[in-house]
């Protein structure tokens, strides 16, 4: 009692300094304390001036971030009960009235500090912490969320009196006029996402100052476009429309102009394709492969582009063999169906519809791995004993033929039959037995998996599900894309291995958004956790450089067995054909690099945009 009293005498004295001397741990409870005797016992007539300095000081002495967080939220809601029933002969000039309104606005400061933990970055406001979030951390999450608790941020002023949604459209004219053919769209699309978020708060009041002055900003930047006219007219047309609050109806043309992307081939292109379908023939030069082959696909797939085979080899050894698609062997590398294919860079799969990278008669006739057609394919072997240890590989372009496409049910209904009277069933009891030593060789970190593990995947990348025949066909392929970018890091040769990088600091960051986010404990706090940690958790990226990959827990690490689906994957093919399955020199490795450089780069940074795009399809 005698410490609180005598810290109270200090803030009330101006000596802050000597708060100080105290034990530092008790020194948050004990201003807490006097703050809430100060609102419990508020009055508008009563000397309130030193509750500033408790507001001062408080940041500095946090310990118990979930106690403060409880107790802070309190206070708030007194206060603003001060503040809406005040006396009628209070005005808003009142002093009491001001330190009340500066009170809200340091605990709301603090409490988005607890939240974000960006207070190294801001200079005593909360409106410079969201500038700080919108314009240098991006961080879509956390503007949702902090408008949400704090919704009249929407319509703040900074020093110089511009508002904030002034400072984001302003933003996003800059990015237009910054766009560029070799640019990708993400400022562009980010910005626009921001300035829906704010005009869509009910708090939000455009200020009719504001309007004009932006459109008329506008009107001037349209005379003036000359480079990429059209896409740049578009975008600061569409604008026009936010501002004017027209409606605009987002049909599938709208959504893929937006976002650059193509969902139909030209004439050209279905050209090129009757000429190959024409002119197929067998392909020479090939190892015939005879083994007993299985795809295994969700219901429906069309676009097959890997299968397994496995047997018992004399001295006891599984010897696994994972055969994938070579649309190579079909598709010219410098047909403009190989460019088409490079500008997309994936398959698009939504919930009602598919857009191919290739033309479905290519990706789901020709080159897929049909039963009972004979198919060009990469095939890779693995020699593997019953501990797991890999004793051998090699790798051939081969033709195969599949025995039998089945769905991922098919195969758990055989493993739990618990029957082993066929080739079939043989052949799946030995995949399953193989699957559990091959995952010996990764180790999937927990939010990694929590983030690419996902109902709908935009590209079908993932492994939606966790039952047997899921497993088997990850593990296969995850192990296939680790030993083949393990072949290349280990005879330093240049490859698009596929990269997740992530250090300590943002592991730190990560367990702390968490903690902080979770202070709430209520049901969405998980939710929430997740929705912002999508927003900063690293991306794993292609590159060619080898660096590893964390969310995975794999140093080698690249995507070589969906190139039905993904245009790296095409990229790893050229390598194969290049450094792999001919002779090379050191002219031929550097022309690969710049190969892999100009690929990586397009499909790395065409990413967001064929998410948002997927997101918005979905949704409509």
């Amino acid at each position: 009692m005698v410490k609180k009293e005598k810290i109270r005498l200090l803030l009330k004295e101006n000596r802050l300094e000597e708060i100080n001397n105290f034990n530092k741990n008790s020194i948050q409870n004990i201003l807490i304390e006097l703050l809430e005797e100060e609102i419990n016992d508020f009055d508008y007539d009563k000397d309130i001036e030193y509750i500033k300095n408790i507001m001062k000081i408080l940041p500095e002495y946090i310990n118990n971030k979930k106690i403060l967080n409880e107790k802070l939220n309190i206070i708030h809601q007194s206060i603003k009960t001060y503040l809406v029933q005040k006396p009628g002969n209070i005005e808003k000039t009142n002093e009491n009235y001001k330190i009340l309104k500066s009170v809200i606005n340091e605990i709301e400061l603090i409490q988005m500090s607890i939240l974000y933990d960006y207070s190294f970055k801001y200079e005593e406001s909360k409106y410079k912490l969201i500038d700080y979030i919108i314009f240098d951390v991006k961080n879509i999450a956390n503007i949702k969320d902090a408008i949400k608790r704090f919704p009249h941020i929407v319509n703040y002023m900074d020093v110089d009196n511009k508002s904030l949604i002034l400072k984001v459209i302003e933003k996003y004219i800059e990015e237009v006029k910054n766009y560029t053919k070799e640019k990708e769209i993400d400022d562009i699309i980010y910005y626009e996402e921001v300035i829906d978020i704010l005009m869509s708060s009910e708090r939000f009041i455009f200020d009719v100052i504001d309007k004009q002055t932006l459109l008329k900003k506008i009107k001037e930047e349209l005379k003036n476009v000359e480079e990429e006219k059209y896409r740049k007219t578009f975008y600061l047309n569409m604008l026009v429309e936010k501002i004017e609050g027209n409606q605009i109806k987002q049909d599938n043309s709208y959504l893929e102009y937006k976002y650059n992307i193509k969902t139909y081939f030209n004439e050209a292109i279905k050209s090129e394709v009757r000429s190959i379908i024409k002119n197929y023939h067998g392909s020479k030069d090939r190892i015939e492969i005879e083994d007993y082959i299985l795809t295994f696909d969700g219901e429906g797939a069309k676009e097959i582009d890997d299968a397994l085979s496995i047997k018992i080899l004399a001295n006891g050894n599984y010897e696994l063999g994972v055969h994938i698609a070579d649309p190579l062997s079909l598709i010219d590398r410098n047909s403009i169906i190989f460019d088409e294919a490079s500008k997309r860079t994936t398959s698009i799969y939504l919930e009602d519809k598919t857009y191919s990278m290739f033309p479905i008669e290519l990706s789901g006739d020709l080159l897929s791995l049909q039963e009972g057609k004979y198919r060009n394919a990469t095939s890779y072997y693995f020699e593997v004993d019953k501990d797991g240890n890999l004793i051998n590989y090699k790798f051939y372009k081969s033709i195969i033929k599949v025995n039998r496409n089945m769905s991922y049910n098919d195969f758990n209904k055989i493993i739990l039959s618990g029957k082993n009277d066929s080739q079939l069933t043989k052949t799946i009891t030995n995949l399953s037995n193989i699957s559990n030593l091959l995952r010996q060789y990764y180790n999937e970190d927990e939010l990694y998996s929590t983030l690419n593990r996902k109902e709908n995947s935009t590209v079908n990348m993932d492994i939606i599900g966790l039952s047997s025949g899921e497993k088997v066909i990850e593990s296969a392929m995850i192990f296939t894309n680790s030993m083949v970018a393990r072949y290349f890091k280990q005879n330093n040769l240049p490859f698009i291995f596929r990269n997740h990088v992530i250090d300590q600091n943002m592991l730190n960051e990560l367990d702390r958004i968490k903690q902080n986010i979770l202070l709430e404990e209520d049901a969405e706090s998980y939710l929430k956790y997740i929705e912002m940690v999508k927003t900063i958790y690293p991306k794993a990226l292609y590159g060619v450089e080898c660096i590893g990959h964390y969310g995975l827990g794999i140093d080698y690490y690249a995507h070589v067995t969906s190139p039905l689906r993904r245009f790296s994957d095409i990229v790893a093919n050229i390598c194969l054909e290049e450094l792999y399955f001919n002779e090379y020199n050191k002219e031929k490795i550097e022309d690969v690099k710049r190969m892999i450089l100009k690929h990586s780069n397009k499909i790395n940074n065409k990413r967001s945009s064929i998410e948002k795009f997927s997101i918005k399809c979905d949704q409509r």
